[in-house]
């Protein structure tokens, strides 16, 4: 499971709301495995969500 914090930092960042420490706190944790690890699970299940939030549009588009 991704720390609070991880998730607190993958949210601002998809929000594009980091600070420059908040950004250099990321770009550290990109160094460590077990926080890169959650960086990875969180940012595949956001962009799973985008790709199942586009096929859902697709979806509802061919059928009208």
């Amino acid at each position: 499971m991704a720390s609070q914090r991880a998730q607190y930092l993958i949210a601002k960042l998809l929000s594009n709301e980091l600070t420059s420490h908040e950004l250099d706190e990321f770009l550290a944790g990109l160094r460590e495995e077990e926080l890169l690890n959650d960086y990875s699970d969180l940012l595949r299940t956001y962009f799973d969500s985008l790709l199942h939030q586009d096929q859902t549009t697709k979806e509802r588009v061919q059928s009208k």
